[in-house]
């Protein structure tokens, strides 16, 4: 049965493909908090799972952004970090190269908020809290929707999806994006926001 308010415990309903429709946006917040770190909730491991692909990062920012599945918006979100940001590719970013010593990357995971994209975001956070994605500090994950609206289901799963990791921020359908890139210096407030919050220490 499932605990009321646990994230890591998906509820009955809880799924992206519920077909009634919202009026808009996800809620008011910006930002949502959960486990600073995997050794806070102890979940263990699911045997089946196949092990979370790495990328070898030898450009080291202040923010490494990554993609949990191709399309993600990892890009997106890289440039709203302007020159502070590097978008890893698809694989979990792990510093190389030859600098001695190796830095700790700052991760940000971003994934769709359509079913494939929700999925891989349930499948990472949980490889996550089970301690199977070491060498690099999980920042948080941020979720780009996928449309102009969301569906009760997939507002329902990006609430708990946002409160499996350190800190999780939703992105909103912008519709000037789809013509013209994302300005980092004439962002929305809650944009503003949400990117402060990534590059502070919590």
């Amino acid at each position: 049965m499932a605990q009321r308010g646990n994230p890591f415990v998906v509820a009955p309903g809880d799924s992206s493909q519920s077909l009634s429709e919202n009026d808009g946006g996800l809620d008011t917040a910006a930002l949502y908090y959960g486990p600073t770190s995997p050794e806070e909730i102890a979940v263990a491991a699911d045997p089946e799972a196949a092990p979370w692909p790495q990328t070898t990062v030898a450009d080291f920012r202040q923010v490494t952004v990554f993609g949990l599945h191709g399309g993600a918006g990892a890009t997106t979100v890289a440039s709203l970090f302007g020159d502070d940001a590097v978008d890893a590719g698809t694989g979990w970013p792990v510093a190389g190269g030859w600098t001695r010593p190796l830095p700790t990357l700052q991760v940000l995971a971003v994934a769709r908020t359509y079913y494939a994209g929700l999925a891989a975001a349930e499948a990472f956070t949980h490889q996550w809290a089970a301690g199977q994605l070491p060498s690099s500090i999980l920042l948080g994950l941020v979720l780009v929707d996928d449309g102009p609206t969301l569906t009760d289901g997939q507002k329902k799963a990006v609430k708990r999806l946002l409160r499996k990791v350190p800190r999780g921020a939703h992105l909103p359908w912008i519709e000037a994006w789809r013509h013209l890139p994302p300005d980092p210096g004439r962002l929305p407030r809650r944009l503003t926001k949400i990117i402060h919050a990534f590059r502070t220490p919590r």
